[in-house]
């Protein structure tokens, strides 16, 4: 089943308890189980070849596994991370080089892993766990758009959220859900690899293995009571763009930093209040302990940029961060001035809890040859907490199982607060 976004904001978090309350072990991790798992990154391109068509020339892989002597349904959504765009014309009269693309779309599917299974699936082909493949959210021929860092290449890109259900496809509390992914580029003979983000349900075992959250089915909250929550900023540690630290024997290496960001809030039902936009604050310093200001990026729903090709000030080059290395703290931060026009007149951006992936990617130069490239990922580390939602729609159940109703339903969403503590 394949539903779309609407534009409009929705904001992010919900938190239930005090500021405080929360510890380390309530937060999201990518190094434990839990039964909520995020796959920041998932990339699909191709590229035109001689002849006429396209080729595929990297694909991700999902891996999970159960760690548990019991079988668990898992819901999965596959989300379009980029923007809505139009058809493009040239000419006159008009005529149509480029389709439109749908942006901000999401898929479903459910599958079994049962007891202490491993499995996984390719996003192009949705094979071998039995999910649709990631091109339904862009299909043509060839699906996606044009890749806007390769000429003649075509990209679709985006994340994936799964997390552990009852038959009923209500959520439960299944903390033996573990996953990586893996982005392998055949064009360029490299691969990288990452591990999910995961969430355990009723941190603290406030509730037994395969019961339900204390709350509302179609709505888990990463609060610490329900889910983890998520950080209030995140870490990052980088190679500027420009540098040549990472050069030897003779070799030139040049450094690029592919940066993934997106909210954990969102809202997937059929009736969507929308994609989170949230203004992403950047502090800098650099191997001077100087402290730069001024860089940000608005993200609605997701972003993936190269350092080099952020805008001005960007303190990913080394000519304006000055040093080698560079450490950034990223913030979710409201602003009615950096996105207002990604979301409808009269709403602005909201704070906004986010994950991230970096993936470094190295190209090695013989003289003037490129010699070699490889690549790099790594989850990204955060501090404090700050609370999200996420909100999906329950699957109605036969009649004769609601004795006479027409559906389970999922409750009223009612009002999103953000909650945000530090530390």
């Amino acid at each position: 089943m394949v539903r779309s976004f609407v534009l409009r904001s929705l904001v992010a978090g919900l938190c239930l308890v005090a500021a405080g309350t929360v510890s380390a072990d309530d937060r999201v991790s990518a190094s434990k189980k839990g039964s909520l798992l995020m796959f920041s990154k998932v990339e699909i391109k191709l590229q035109s070849v001689d002849g006429g068509g396209f080729a595929v020339t990297q694909d991700t892989f999902v891996d999970m596994s159960n760690d548990y002597p019991t079988d668990v349904e898992v819901q999965l959504y596959f989300v379009n991370g980029d923007a809505p765009a139009p058809a493009v014309f040239v000419g006159d009269p008009p005529v149509q080089i480029e389709r439109a693309h749908p942006g901000w779309n999401w898929a479903d599917c459910q599958i079994t892993l049962t007891a202490n299974q491993p499995t996984y699936l390719s996003i192009l082909s949705g094979l071998p766990a039995g999910c649709q493949p990631f091109t339904v959210l862009d299909p043509g021929n060839p699906p996606g758009r044009p890749d806007p860092e390769v000429r003649g290449g075509r990209i679709l890109r985006g994340f994936v959220y799964a997390w552990a259900v009852d038959n009923n496809g209500e959520e439960i509390r299944h903390n033996h859900l573990a996953g990586d992914a893996i982005l392998v580029n055949y064009a360029r003979a490299t691969a990288a690899e990452y591990s999910a983000y995961a969430f355990a349900a009723c941190p603290g075992d406030t509730c037994a293995h395969g019961a339900a959250p204390d709350g509302t089915p179609g709505r888990l909250l990463l609060n610490g009571v329900e889910y983890d929550m998520g950080f209030d900023k995140l870490l990052m540690d980088y190679y500027a763009t420009g540098s040549f630290a990472l050069s030897g024997d003779g070799r030139v290496v040049i450094v690029d930093t592919d940066l993934t960001l997106h909210a954990i809030t969102a809202d997937l039902r059929q009736d969507t209040t929308g994609p989170v936009t949230t203004k992403a604050k950047f502090d800098v310093w650099n191997q001077n302990e100087i402290r730069l200001s001024g860089m940000e990026k608005c993200i609605t729903c997701w972003d993936q940029t190269l350092g080099s090709r952020y805008t001005d000030p960007n303190y990913f080059l080394r000519a304006n961060l000055q040093t080698d290395k560079g450490k950034a703290r990223i913030d979710g931060i409201e602003s009615s001035v950096v996105c207002p026009l990604t979301v409808e007149p009269g709403t602005f951006s909201g704070p906004a809890s986010l994950l991230g992936i970096t993936i470094k990617q190295l190209t090695f130069l013989n003289g003037q040859t490129v010699a070699g490239f490889a690549a790099s990922a790594l989850n990204m580390v955060g501090q404090g907490e700050e609370a999200g939602v996420i909100l999906y729609d329950i699957i109605s159940r036969p009649d004769e199982l609601n004795n006479g109703t027409t559906g389970a339903g999922v409750g009223s969403a009612g009002s999103v607060k953000s909650g945000r503590s530090g530390r």
